[in-house]
């Protein structure tokens, strides 16, 4: 019988780690120091820990206000938070709404807003949203019906039905023989407008995806030409693009948002877990001037949408420090040339083996692919974790078929040497045991 009185999401999972500190892109545990490859577990650290601008920009709010309610109150430092999410080189999105604390709650704020939106327009049918398999956008009742989780399938016969998935969007796995990318760009595209005209564009409010897919299936960027190809479609047929950067937003991917390498503004952008780097927790959705007057001409002139901590005070204060840093000078071009260096070392070391499928990713979020057997994947996995932290101190999520890699922004080239020192002779190691099995490539 279990002692303890904290409900756990893995009740069975035995004594967890103890994190006795942190500083910069360390987990200090017992004695040992550990290279964290994650960001925290779950990309969210994206400065490290014990950053001393974001603990003071902490501090002095706490003598002011810990928060401050959102609808009644004016904190100035939204106005600053604001202006530094939006920038300078953004054409038509230029509002922020600071949705609550997760990333899936602005991926359901996104929803409302463009549902509204539709309803006060006199699109009353549009309800319907789309979205891609393989994709993941949180785990609260809208968020998690729009995405592909098979550990949480058994939640959808309660959630809403006027959701509908097209395939992934991935040129290595789904182009056919022969296909061009410009080709599979175009097809890929083309299987939303089918779903749309399937649906009926009367009824369809948005398209939600991940700019670059994630998580899931491992760091996949989209062909050139898909996302102009997504606008043109949405354009077309009023329907909202909704794009998810809470896992591939603000700097991460090596330009400020991922959408900027593929030349397009989507309707909205929601980010989350990296805009106050685990320092706070505060998500936002980036829309236009358009949608916001939608809502300010509305016949109540309010957003139909709240949450207690929307934000909130003490995050905002931190979110402005972390965004100041990853605004500031040439930062996020260097995290788009130490996303460069790591992959092609990568490559270079790890040619060698024919077991890996591929290297793949933007900026710091990117994985390697492998061909394990699925019967062996969480083996695989759970052996590569170990070695990685018990032989060479480093912290890696080795999930299914894929390697992923977020580390913090602020990792320094010594220690992406070392990393793949380390990744190599773990991957060299654990291909030689005959107690995996491999699919052909």
């Amino acid at each position: 019988m279990n002692s303890s009185k904290v409900f756990r999401v893995f009740p069975n999972s035995g004594s967890l780690l103890q994190a006795d500190f942190a500083s910069g892109s360390y987990i200090h545990s017992r004695g040992k120091k550990y290279l964290d490859l994650t960001a925290g577990g779950t990309s969210f650290a994206i400065l490290g820990w014990s950053d001393e601008l974001v603990n003071e920009c902490i501090r002095a709010q706490l003598h002011r206000y810990a928060h401050i309610d959102y609808k009644i109150w004016n904190d100035p430092n939204l106005e600053v938070l604001a202006s530094l999410i939006l920038g300078n080189n953004l054409k038509t999105l230029n509002k922020v709404y600071f949705s609550g604390n997760s990333g899936a709650e602005a991926c359901e704020a996104a929803m409302k807003i463009s549902f509204q939106v539709n309803k006060q327009l006199g699109f009353k049918n549009k309800k319907w949203f789309i979205s891609r398999k393989q994709s993941y956008h949180g785990s609260t009742a809208d968020a998690l019906v729009l995405g592909d989780r098979p550990n949480l399938e058994f939640y959808k016969e309660m959630l809403s039905p006027f959701r509908k998935q097209i395939p992934m969007h991935h040129f290595k796995k789904l182009a056919h023989p022969e296909e061009t990318g410009q080709e599979y760009a175009i097809r890929s595209a083309n299987e939303l407008e089918t779903m749309i005209l399937q649906l009926g564009p009367e009824n369809v409010s948005g398209f939600v995806a991940e700019t670059m897919m994630g998580g899931l299936i491992g760091d996949v960027p989209p062909v050139a030409g898909y996302w102009r190809r997504v606008r043109e479609i949405c354009d077309e047929y009023k329907v909202h693009l909704i794009l998810d950067e809470v896992y591939c937003g603000t700097g991460t991917s090596g330009r400020y948002f991922c959408f900027e390498y593929d030349f397009i503004e989507p309707d909205m952008v929601f980010i989350g877990k990296t805009l106050a780097a685990g320092y706070g927790a505060i998500s936002a959705v980036i829309t236009s001037d358009q949608i916001h007057d939608f809502i300010r001409k509305s016949l109540d002139s309010r957003l139909q949408h709240t949450t207690t901590h929307q934000g909130h005070s003490l995050a905002v204060a931190a979110a402005i420090a972390v965004q100041s840093r990853i605004r500031e000078g040439a930062f996020v071009e260097e995290v788009y040339e130490k996303g460069i260096h790591f992959r092609k070392l990568l490559e270079n070391r790890l040619n060698k083996f024919t077991n890996i499928v591929d290297i793949r990713g933007r900026g710091l979020r990117f994985s390697i692919e492998h061909n394990i057997n699925p019967r062996d994947q969480v083996d695989f996995g759970s052996a590569f974790e170990s070695i990685m932290k018990d032989e060479y101190g480093m912290l890696t999520n080795a999930k299914w078929h894929r390697v992923c890699f977020t580390p913090a922004l602020i990792v320094s080239y010594e220690e992406i040497e070392r990393s793949v020192n380390a990744i190599e002779k773990t991957f060299d190691y654990l291909f030689s045991k005959k107690q995996f099995s491999f699919e052909p490539n």
